[in-house]
């Protein structure tokens, strides 16, 4: 079985949509928990046009890969990676507060996502290691950014406060 890897990235943006239903609608939301725990500022306004930045530039990378190919695959490649890994994040916050932590469950697809990848790229479409290296690079930092923003920065302005 092939999948193509432009199936797997669309796939990516719709995951995220899934993702957003998520974060909005269990678990008390993405955007009260983060109020919780780190950021009482924290606003649906923010969360929103987080995320609609994030669909941008998802969605650009994808049409670009699409029309340019090569090593235009980095940037979608990177946002399969930093989707991922943002689902380890989530697995971290159910286990440190013992709560369900919203966007867990819809993580599921970004592994699946990622498994996808990795897994069932058409031969006819290598995955380079000068391709992969980059992507894992700027999806590690975006990871970084997001893993460490509100625990870290948030989190330390709220006990300085």
């Amino acid at each position: 079985m092939h999948i193509p890897l432009l199936v797997s990235f669309w796939f990516t943006v719709a995951a995220y949509v899934v993702h957003c239903i998520d974060e909005s609608l269990l678990g008390g939301s993405f955007v009260e928990k983060v109020r919780q725990h780190w950021w009482p500022e924290y606003s649906w306004t923010k969360f929103f046009w987080f995320n609609t930045a994030y669909f941008v530039i998802m969605i650009a990378s994808i049409i670009l890969y699409d029309f340019r190919g090569g090593a235009w695959m980095i940037l979608p490649l990177a946002w399969v990676i930093e989707r991922a890994c943002n689902g380890v994040w989530h697995v971290g916050w159910a286990i440190r507060f013992h709560e369900y932590s919203p966007g867990l469950v819809s993580s599921i697809l970004m592994w699946m996502n990622f498994y996808f990848v990795v897994r069932y790229h058409p031969a006819d479409e290598p995955i380079l290691s000068r391709l992969w290296i980059p992507a894992l690079v700027i999806g590690g930092a975006f990871t970084t950014f997001l893993v460490l923003y509100f625990p870290v920065v948030k989190g330390r302005q709220r006990r300085r406060a």
